[in-house]
């Protein structure tokens, strides 16, 4: 009996082991984490204009004996041509800038292209005026060009482009701090015999929008399943423990015996002082009653049949 208690008790304790093992790793589930996440906080936009302006000669045109040739009618008509750049940049709070610009110069026609050069200057605003360069070309002095270049590779057109690329570096001025900023932007100027036309390309725009990481800790809460179970496991232990020696004894052979021995047997008295012969086992006692179809004695010690004058008595352990 006392080794099913064992058993059951060694049983009981790995159940036990096991259930506390499982709600430990419930408690030691519910960790911190870290969430990032952007908050937006500060945008702007800088946007780099060109545009170009066209002075007539007046006189000319009003001067009523005026005759020119359609050949030469552009240069004759046009007194000169201004070109234009500006930037202006905004934020969501208050912005100013400064920086510098470069601009490369070319000359072409439809078979080639001359670059003339560059010049730079700065940039700002706190004077509130946003122009930051104004360029006159000389068109006879490019026309000129134009047609010695012509001759020299054996072209005859008059015609030609003037392309200036733009290019603004900008440092913008805000609560965030500063904040390099590159704008660029090219126009061409296309010079005919007879008229002109003036081109940019889209880009020279800038938005932006700035972010700053945040953290937010948290935790993942605590694993529901491993308490669970744990709880499952003790549950187990426990029966295991209460339930064990008699579910060991249940499916003991003996244990059986010694039970329908109790149900077929009668109260009595110690067997009698005759000769006494003495069984090893409740089986060899039940299966020696059935034998002698007898009645089996139940005493304080155990349980005997009589046979005549022998009495077959089984002690208990």
């Amino acid at each position: 009996m006392k080794t099913k208690t064992m058993l059951a008790l060694a049983i009981c304790l790995l159940f036990l082991s096991i259930s506390g093992t499982m709600i430990y790793y419930g408690y030691a589930s519910n960790v911190p984490y870290y969430r990032s996440y952007e908050v937006p906080t500060y945008s702007y936009q800088a946007q780099l204009n060109l545009w170009s302006n066209f002075h007539i000669n007046n006189s000319i045109l009003f001067n009523n004996a005026s005759c020119v040739n359609a050949s030469s009618m552009f240069s004759k008509l046009v007194e000169g041509v201004n070109l234009h750049a500006n930037v202006n940049a905004t934020g969501s709070s208050p912005t100013s800038y400064n920086g510098s610009y470069v601009v490369y110069e070319y000359l072409s026609t439809s078979d080639w292209t001359k670059y003339l050069g560059s010049f730079h200057g700065v940039i700002q605003n706190s004077s509130g005026q946003s122009l930051f360069f104004q360029y006159s070309p000389n068109i006879t002095q490019y026309n000129n060009l134009t047609q010695k270049i012509n001759q020299q590779v054996g072209i005859s057109s008059s015609r030609f482009t003037i392309k200036l690329v733009v290019v603004a570096n900008l440092t913008l001025h805000s609560s965030q701090g500063n904040i390099p900023v590159t704008l660029d932007k090219s126009m061409e100027v296309y010079f005919g015999s007879l008229n002109y036309t003036f081109s940019q390309d889209p880009g020279g725009n800038v938005t932006q929008t700035l972010y700053h990481q945040n953290l937010v800790k948290g935790m993942t809460g605590y694993n529901k399943m491993l308490f669970i179970s744990g709880g499952i496991f003790a549950l187990f232990g426990g029966v295991s423990f209460v339930y064990g020696p008699k579910a060991g004894e249940a499916m003991n052979p003996e244990a059986v015996a010694e039970r329908t021995l109790r149900k077929l047997s009668v109260s009595g008295t110690n067997p009698p002082v005759t000769r006494e012969v003495k069984v090893e086992s409740a089986r060899g006692l039940l299966k020696l009653t059935k034998t002698l179809s007898r009645t089996p004695v139940r005493f304080e010690k155990g349980y005997y049949v009589i046979d005549s004058d022998t009495a077959y008595v089984w002690y208990k352990s």
